[in-house]
């Protein structure tokens, strides 16, 4: 039996530290969402310790969900407080997404592990081509908010990035992110709104994954349901701890710059699952 499933190696511990000071920093440099990088770096920390092969992608998801519960939890209440949440948009969207969001977690029940993280590589990937996408074009000029949007657009946008947050354990920024922008909300709108969003996404699916047992019987340390718990203990410290280190290094260096250092890791990421 893999020395992991029945204690947590030290040196597994300080790799779950390492993810989470790096889904931090990253956050805090480019301000999109951690699950980029925590989700990777469960599946592949998972698989060199041992865990069983079609427990990897759930508890993946599971566990970068719950720790987004506690690294979203100020952000949301401190642009909430700040009035940079566009509400109507987030009224409309977030119904959808919830929905879509239990949708996602219930096929990634039944579906093979192989298989999603397969999928979740390329998503990986397309996400990275998108970044460095816009990374290349100029940031859009600020319009006047479109809010008023056909139901038949938000209910796929919703689905769209509630599908992704059930079956990766991705936050929805990946794709609201764009969204919003394509809408006409002020950068601070786009990042505050985003921002309230993450939460109860990531809320809903800490309680659905952590409800949700695992296909195989285990004697995993620290995981109830398909969350791995002391993981979330271990990394939210060092999540909250990198984060502002992140944003100080963002006011030095150019955004677009740091964007294709960030696309390449997402390129070797990607490729690193797919292979």
């Amino acid at each position: 039996m893999p020395v992991a499933l029945a204690e947590l190696h030290w040196q597994e511990l300080m790799a779950l530290m390492g993810i989470g000071g790096l889904a931090g920093f990253c956050a805090g440099l480019l301000g999109i969402g951690g699950g980029l990088v925590v989700v990777p770096g469960l599946l592949l920390l998972l698989n060199y310790h041992g865990y069983p092969p079609e427990v990897i992608p759930l508890i993946s998801a599971g566990t970068s969900l719950s720790l987004m519960v506690f690294t979203a939890t100020g952000s949301a209440l401190a642009h909430l407080g700040h009035g940079t949440v566009c509400l109507p948009v987030l009224r409309k969207l977030l119904p959808w997404v919830l929905v879509w969001e239990l949708v996602g977690i219930f096929l990634a029940t039944i579906t093979e592990a192989h298989v999603l993280e397969n999928l979740l590589g390329l998503m990986v990937l397309v996400l990275a081509v998108d970044l460095l996408r816009r990374s290349l074009q100029p940031a859009p000029p600020t319009t006047s908010p479109a809010l008023d949007q056909p139901l038949a657009l938000t209910m796929v946008m919703g689905g769209l990035i509630g599908l992704k947050s059930g079956l990766f354990g991705l936050g929805g920024g990946a794709l609201a992110i764009p969204y919003f922008n394509w809408l006409g909300l002020s950068p601070r709108e786009v990042v505050g709104t985003t921002a309230l969003l993450t939460w109860p996404v990531a809320l809903l699916g800490t309680a659905a994954y952590g409800l949700n047992p695992l296909p195989v019987d285990h004697d995993l340390i620290g995981v109830v349901g398909s969350v791995q718990w002391l993981g979330v203990l271990v990394m939210a410290p060092a999540t909250l701890l990198m984060a502002p280190m992140g944003a100080k290094i963002c006011k030095i260096i150019p955004q677009d710059q740091l964007r294709r250092v960030f696309v390449l890791f997402l390129l070797v990421v990607g490729a690193r699952i797919l292979l």
